[in-house]
């Protein structure tokens, strides 16, 4: 088990077409510089986001179905174009006898399973495989991505051309209870330090999610402190129900 409207000069929206079936990217348009104070005043502060989940604990968690069958394991997760958690890749267990089939399901209609950390989608197991049938036809959606084709990415910083450049590696993409994008986790290279977390707001991706660019000078990045992701809560299905309640409020 386990695993914005923006202001202006802020970031700019999101143009990526992603194919859902192929998880490739397509080219966006370049977004703005942003300002390096954004680094500092951000909403997103580390005891905000250690009240959150990260997508690399969600990614793993168990499905079941209405009937408490195994229907797979959530094995990617699909954010749109504003930021926010829109659905979850589910791939099929072996007990439906698809192969290595792979669904996906909106986030908001996933619940808390019959035991905790397991999440359930409210469908029985034949209705899974009519889904799986239509999605292999389904179009994916304009603006829609991955976190699978972030992940491991390149991180750079900004700044003068002494400072711009390579930083580290995209380790992780934290969320909160509601499913929206607040924070990026950079670890950087060479290791020993970080690995920090550096607000989505202030963070641009780049083309064909090839990277993502930081709009912050290294210093400014390594002065947030390192991230500790072992205060994080662990990802349960209590605090899943709590989003989904808070979405419906």
């Amino acid at each position: 088990m386990r695993y914005s409207g923006t202001s202006a000069g802020i970031l700019a929206a999101f143009a990526i077409a992603t194919s859902l079936t192929l998880g490739v990217p397509q080219p966006a348009q370049a977004q703005p510089s942003h300002s390096a104070e954004t680094v500092r005043t951000t909403e997103a502060s580390y005891p905000r986001l250690y009240q959150g989940w990260r997508a690399g604990v969600i990614v793993g968690t168990e499905v079941e179905g209405l009937l408490g069958e195994e229907l797979g394991q959530v094995v990617d997760l699909v954010v749109g174009p504003d930021g926010r958690l829109e659905s979850a890749v589910i791939e099929a267990s072996g007990m439906l006898d698809v192969g290595e089939a792979r669904f996906t399901v909106p986030w908001h209609q996933l619940m808390p399973g019959s035991v905790d950390g397991v999440l359930a989608y409210p469908v029985a197991g034949p209705d899974t495989l009519d889904l799986i049938r239509r999605q292999q036809q389904a179009a994916s959606r304009p603006g829609d991505w991955r976190v699978s084709a972030l992940i491991g990415q390149p991180a750079n910083t900004a700044g003068d051309a002494t400072e711009a450049g390579f930083f580290g590696t995209v380790e992780d993409l934290v969320f909160d209870r509601n499913g929206a994008l607040k924070a990026v986790v950079v670890t950087p290279e060479p290791e020993g330090e970080g690995p920090y977390a550096v607000a989505w707001k202030a963070a641009a991706l780049e083309p064909g999610l090839t990277s993502v660019t930081l709009q912050a000078t290294p210093e400014q990045v390594k002065a947030l402190g390192s991230f500790d992701a072992a205060r994080m809560k662990e990802f349960n299905t209590a605090r899943l129900n709590q989003g989904a309640q808070a979405r419906q409020e």
